[in-house]
């Protein structure tokens, strides 16, 4: 009897001696794949051999007009920003290059940001109350009414159509950086940011010409002009006849105001056109009647794919890959999505 005992007893050891290595082998073996596509970054914190690949599925986002954190569906942002960058009447093609841009712009500061700080932080500050860069499904139902469904399904079928599709160049995510309307000619990054940057060049954007609201007037007093400069530099020379305070104007080849003196005082024109709300950068100063007349050719910064650039483009059939590749000359489309697959 102790014998048969002992038997049991040496057999129900092997059984559970299995049963826990094939309870282990369960838990571990899937880990091993995610163990092995991943390394340690230098501040200590662990991401994937190509961070940048898309699919994690999400965004960590700081609302400023919330002063709220959260975590967001890839899409659901892109559709929001869609949203937000374009209008919604625009052609579908234009819709789905803004989508690439966005996304790609997105995924790329996404990439930048958990590669220095890792995972679980404010990635990409956006501004829903002032509708920049994304707003919620909510508040477009609230604009738009009973359109909603027929305005929201656009560009859900815009941006589904295109998900996963991002542009490169040497295989790194490019600065895919965008703008309203150029001055008919978009700028080099060199020029603008001051990083030059192969794919962000001047390239033709006639289209831009035909849109409403290329050309822009804003009609200063020399008084008010005076005061508004007088808030960035107390030493400001106003003397003389109002017509000599603006002067050594250098623009780039498509027109923006890279450098110029006012009051003594060496600038540029971005800083002029932060000082007086200009739409752009890119203009001609007169002195008339005791008025400064700025002429603003465009709306933006110029730099990169012209918003309604792409509208021209897409209302002469081009499509959306016609349209990025020549916003961005020399860059390459990938659908990292199916990369991972």
């Amino acid at each position: 009897m102790w014998e048969v005992d002992n038997k049991v007893s040496s057999e129900l050891k092997k059984f559970l001696f299995l049963l826990i290595i094939m309870l282990l082998l369960m838990v571990f073996i899937p880990l091993l794949p995610v163990a092995l596509n991943k390394k340690e970054n230098k501040k200590g914190g662990i991401i994937g051999e190509r961070a940048k690949v898309s699919g994690e599925g999400y965004f960590y986002i700081f609302d400023e007009g919330t002063e709220k954190n959260f975590k967001i569906p890839e899409k659901e942002l892109i559709y929001g920003t869609v949203a937000t960058e374009m209008p919604v009447s625009f052609e579908t093609e234009a819709l789905k290059a803004q989508a690439v841009a966005a996304y790609t712009y997105f995924s790329r500061a996404r990439e930048e940001f958990r590669k220095k700080n890792g995972e679980g932080q404010a990635e990409i500050s956006v501004d829903s109350k002032k509708w920049k860069y994304y707003v919620s499904s909510e508040q477009l139902k609230a604009k738009w009414g009973e359109k909603f469904e027929e305005r929201y399904g656009k560009i859900k079928n815009a941006v589904d159509s295109v998900f996963g599709e991002v542009l490169e160049d040497d295989g790194n995510l490019i600065l895919a950086v965008y703008h309203a309307m150029s001055s008919g000619e978009t700028e080099s990054s060199k020029d603008v940011f001051g990083g030059e940057v192969r794919y962000l060049t001047n390239v033709s954007s006639p289209g831009d010409k035909q849109a409403q609201g290329y050309e822009t007037y804003a009609e200063i007093s020399s008084e008010d002009f005076k005061e508004t400069i007088k808030k960035s530099w107390l030493d400001s020379n106003f003397e003389g006849d109002p017509s000599t305070w603006i002067k050594d104007i250098e623009k780039t080849q498509a027109g923006t105001v890279k450098s110029l003196t006012v009051c003594s005082h060496k600038t540029t024109g971005r800083e002029i056109r932060t000082m007086f709300s200009l739409r752009s950068a890119a203009f001609d100063v007169n002195y008339q009647n005791g008025k400064f007349i700025f002429k603003v050719k465009g709306y933006g910064h110029g730099v990169g794919m012209s918003q309604y650039g792409a509208q021209f483009m897409a209302k002469q059939g081009a499509d959306y890959k016609q349209i990025l590749s020549w916003y961005y000359p020399g860059t390459v489309l990938v659908n990292r999505l199916k990369e991972k697959l």
